[in-house]
């Protein structure tokens, strides 16, 4: 990371939805390392739960110490890590779902096509499944 500046947590905490004003009194009162390090925290929290007063949660933050006792650079490369594992999960269960819908819509076009008990194959399908097949119409 680099140098922590004013205008660098101002930006911060213009992305979390906190007034300049609200930064400028809150790195006065604590320092610039707390308001940093607990913006960090803060950001990463909206992404999980929804925060209705960010400026008061941050003050709060920063008063009890919300981020864990970790190096810093540590906890936010793990929470980052944890997000984007979630995100690839959900959008690994979204197209696998979506795949799964385009299977379903396939099949039946084919079997409207061309049913099954049409197809030259059929004498090679074993009764079992006939029976079955039958029994899902």
């Amino acid at each position: 990371m680099g140098d922590i500046t004013l205008e660098s947590c101002i930006f911060h905490g213009s992305r979390c939805h906190i007034t300049p004003d609200a930064i400028r009194e809150l790195v006065k009162r604590y320092g610039l390392y707390m308001v940093d390090r607990e913006l960090a925290v803060l950001w990463y929290e909206m992404f999980s739960k929804e925060i209705r007063y960010p400026a008061a949660w941050l003050k709060r933050a920063i008063e009890f110490s919300y981020s864990p006792q970790i190096p810093h650079e540590e906890y936010v490369q793990e929470k980052h890590g944890k997000l984007s594992r979630a995100r690839g999960e959900a959008r690994e269960k979204a197209m696998k779902e979506a795949y799964a819908r385009l299977d379903e819509q396939l099949a039946a076009e084919r079997e409207a096509e061309m049913p099954a008990a049409e197809s030259e194959f059929w004498k090679f399908v074993p009764a079992r499944v006939k029976r079955k097949l039958a029994a899902e119409k």
